[in-house]
């Protein structure tokens, strides 16, 4: 269980401090053992670097052989953490030909039956830290954490994705208070492909979309109480600053993705 840590009325799970520093760490390892439980010797995933870092660490504890696709736009400084990662401006496509060739699994979060199973964890331990949380703030990509959560939550707890104004075709489709950037300072939360878009925005029904500036002043905050994590945990917190007012006297924001 991550801990969940107040400071001004605002509760912050701490999903930066799982063992590779993301929530990804929740996902990965039923995955890694449902791969094992089913005898494959070998995995592949394209990332944009956190599942990357989250698989490696568990793939080698289970000595399974893992393979890395990875876009030419991946931060170096998650590079630097991924042993031989193939860069490829196709990482989705050329990984699924990879698993297709060589009968690897082929490690997809967004798609994997899993996914939702280990994200629920982070709901059901928000709940058991505050049961009286009011409202919870996740950094979205295609929508998996989200939904996840959403699932294990009590119904009148109120879910906000967020987006950035660089990238926001889920966010978007509930706050239309932004200004379109072509600057997106999140890189873990792009992603083309959004097998989940339907069901999100059907089961999920607030979104914030924040601009690069509050981003910044979100980090600023962070960093002053000595929490450093990604921009991805920035874009939570931002998301809660632009509508605290709506957020109820319990609101938790999902920290995802240690400084790295």
């Amino acid at each position: 269980m991550t801990p969940l840590i107040p400071i001004d009325q605002i509760y912050f799970k701490r999903e930066d401090l799982n063992p590779t520093g993301s929530a990804k760490d929740r996902v990965i390892p039923l995955i890694i053992k449902y791969i094992s439980q089913n005898h494959f010797s070998e995995a592949v995933i394209s990332s944009t670097g956190n599942a990357a870092i989250s698989a490696q660490y568990f793939c080698q504890k289970a000595n399974i052989k893992l393979t890395v696709f990875v876009s030419p736009k991946t931060s170096l400084s998650k590079l630097k953490l991924i042993t031989n990662p193939v860069i490829t401006p196709r990482p989705i496509s050329d990984a699924f030909k990879y698993a297709k060739r060589t009968q690897a699994y082929f490690i997809r979060l967004s798609t994997d039956p899993q996914t939702l199973t280990g994200y629920r964890q982070i709901g059901q331990e928000i709940t058991a830290q505050l049961p009286q949380t009011t409202s919870v703030f996740v950094p979205t990509g295609s929508g998996a954490t989200a939904l996840g959560i959403r699932q294990s939550l009590p119904r009148q707890t109120k879910l906000f994705i967020v987006q950035p104004a660089g990238y926001c075709p889920l966010a978007s489709n509930f706050d239309h208070n932004f200004t379109p950037e072509s600057q997106v300072l999140t890189d873990a939360l792009r992603g083309r492909y959004l097998p989940l878009k339907k069901k999100v925005l059907n089961i999920i029904k607030a979104g914030i979309v924040v601009q690069n500036w509050e981003l910044i002043e979100a980090q600023k905050y962070l960093q002053k109480h000595l929490l450093r994590t990604s921009p991805e945990g920035a874009l939570a917190l931002a998301g809660y600053f632009k509508q605290h007012h709506q957020a109820g006297q319990f609101p938790v924001i999902l920290l995802t993705g240690t400084q790295r």
